[in-house]
């Protein structure tokens, strides 16, 4: 591809001009002034080989983001040939051809990245220029102890076999860092992992509640954990909720923990946050908690779903919040949560 560039690069050195913005002034004074203007069409015309000539050339690049940039510049390209002037017809042939060839140059497979029709089961199913650029990350639960990188025409880049001395291993939910290695949290045993590509264990914290749904690196090097904690039906009643519709096993609430890596194995909690130490309730006024709830959005009324959990939605089970995701805003030292269950969005200092 390189040959190619350079021999696309001397058709046009001579006479190829330069814009700031990448080539969008051209593209704008070609529609505005129309194909009649010869110089400005042959303007166009450069603009593209040049990003085209761009994408081919820069080795820097992810292949598969070069490869698409490209494509969706040859689609554009193919646009304005009707329009382009004789003395542009030499670098017309040549970036016609480069784009003719592109999927071979890239090694690419049409077949393979943008099947129609084929009754497939398993395997690539459709994958558009419109899809997301990148690798997806991925488990499955049916896998007790592997994740799984992939790239863009489907294939498995990379495969994390995670070896450990503790049984039954599940993973649960697995993130990149920036490092290269992978952090996962476990379902079997609770724990978090940070593993590197060869599936090495460099980091492990063993949890002593449950662990669920999301986690974060902190910037601090430290890890952020989301995890769940459990209240008997006494303790529920004598916090202020109605027993009326407390479920017989109590109610379980969220949990966060900071938690600093302390050698290969093992943490300290620096930092904790439960939602059951933000609570309030109108319901008795002998108990804890008690306040208007109007008059207190920075605190979680332990009674807004219990009466619906109760009577018409039982597949919710006895999560009082049942927190989805957390993130961290360095810049404020925030931390966001949504709580599934409240459909709002929390700020914690």
């Amino acid at each position: 591809m390189a040959a190619i560039a350079v021999l696309i690069g001397g058709a046009i050195a001579g006479h190829s001009p330069a814009y700031a913005d990448g080539g969008a002034s051209a593209r704008s004074q070609a529609v505005a002034v129309g194909p009649d203007d010869s110089g400005v069409t042959d303007a166009t015309t450069q603009d593209y080989t040049q990003r085209i000539l761009r994408a081919l050339s820069d080795d820097s690049a992810n292949n598969w983001v070069r490869y698409w940039q490209a494509r969706a510049d040859c689609d554009a390209f193919a646009s304005h040939t009707a329009h382009t002037p004789p003395r542009s017809r030499a670098l017309l042939a040549l970036t016609t051809s480069i784009c003719a060839q592109l999927d071979a140059l890239f090694g690419v497979n049409p077949a393979a990245y943008s099947p129609r029709g084929e009754d497939r089961a398993a395997g690539l199913l459709l994958n558009e220029p419109g899809a997301a650029l990148g690798y997806t990350l991925f488990t499955l639960w049916s896998d007790v102890n592997q994740a799984y990188l992939l790239d863009p025409l489907g294939r498995v880049s990379h495969t994390w076999h995670i070896e450990d001395s503790l049984p039954g291993i599940t993973i649960h939910h697995a993130k990149l860092l920036d490092n290269g290695n992978l952090m996962a949290m476990t379902r079997h045993p609770r724990a978090i992992l940070e593993i590197d590509p060869r599936g090495n264990i460099v980091w492990r914290y063993q949890a002593d509640h449950y662990l669920h749904h999301d986690f974060l690196k902190m910037p601090n090097g430290n890890a952020m954990l989301l995890g769940e904690k459990a209240k008997t039906r006494e303790q529920v009643v004598s916090a202020g909720a109605n027993p009326e519709f407390v479920p017989k096993n109590g109610l379980k609430y969220d949990y966060l923990s900071e938690v600093r890596p302390t050698g290969v194995s093992g943490g300290d909690v620096v930092w904790e946050w439960s939602a059951w130490d933000h609570l309030v309730q109108d319901f008795d006024p002998s108990k804890p908690n008690y306040g208007a709830i109007a008059e207190h959005p920075e605190l979680i009324d332990i009674n807004f779903l219990l009466k619906s959990i109760s009577k018409h939605r039982p597949r919710l089970g006895n999560r009082l919040t049942h927190i989805n995701a957390v993130d961290y805003n360095p810049e404020l030292d925030q931390i966001m949560l949504s709580p599934r269950h409240f459909s709002e969005l929390w700020i914690i200092d």
